[in-house]
């Protein structure tokens, strides 16, 4: 999870200002929205950087017809596929993901989300370039190969199929932890990552939100009507009574 501390939107919030009336705090979501929407891209840096890359898409396939390539996993990201002669101009993945082994080579074509709720239009259109790009991909390579979308937090293959209105169906699926696994990546330790990642995010925005003087304002005036007038209101905004 990225944190909002390091975003510097280029737009500014005059959306957010307009719906609440401040300059300050308009900011403030300015940079949680920035952050949402990168959270994406920086899973798949995650994802890349833990696992065993390609750089070259075309060496590597090659290699696979030659039979020079190790047995194990290997990722290659979009970037790469589009450098390399099996790009399908805008129908590239997020990810392809091959499992090398002398009995079976297998490849994994992967369109990876953050998150599992999307409308049918797109939903749709996701499984549409999924199955271009594996009907042009297939033929061309000494690999089975399937699509699959995958929601990175969610465990319940069931209610991943739910989120995407039926589109796809239980098969065309896969969990983060499924992908982890097919790379040979630490599942547990990327979501822990991304979790101190929330508490970081939860504390800036707090930290935020209380420099803004109307903010304090409205606190401490909600604060002193649930306060009886014989306790204490102290400075953390917590109510102890007098010995």
């Amino acid at each position: 999870m990225a944190k909002i501390r390091n975003s510097n939107p280029k737009q500014s919030g005059g959306g957010y200002e307009r719906l609440v009336g401040d300059k300050d705090m308009a900011s403030i979501f300015t940079k949680a929205q920035s952050t949402v929407i990168s959270n994406g891209t920086e899973l798949e840096k995650i994802i890349s950087n833990r696992s065993n890359t390609i750089t070259d898409l075309d060496a590597f396939i090659d290699n696979c017809d030659n039979g020079t390539v190790a047995d194990g996993s290997y990722l290659c990201t979009k970037k790469v596929v589009k450098a390399s002669s099996y790009k399908l101009a805008g129908h590239e993945p997020d990810f392809i993901a091959f499992t090398v082994n002398k009995a079976k080579n297998i490849c994994y074509v992967v369109e990876l989300k953050d998150g599992d709720a999307f409308d049918t239009k797109k939903s749709l259109a996701e499984k549409e370039m999924l199955e271009l790009f594996v009907n042009h991909l297939a033929p061309k390579i000494p690999f089975r190969t399937k699509f699959y979308i995958c929601c990175f937090n969610q465990s319940d293959k069931d209610k991943i199929v739910t989120g995407f209105k039926n589109v796809f169906t239980i098969d065309e699926v896969m969990t983060g932890k499924e992908f982890c696994d097919i790379l040979g990546i630490d599942y547990d330790a990327i979501v822990k990552m991304r979790r101190d990642d929330t508490s970081d995010n939860f504390k800036y925005v707090v930290e935020k939100m209380f420099e803004i003087k109307e903010v304090r304002s409205q606190f401490s005036q909600k604060q002193r009507k649930h306060i009886p007038e014989n306790d204490f209101y102290d400075t953390d905004g917590i109510g102890e009574e007098d010995d």
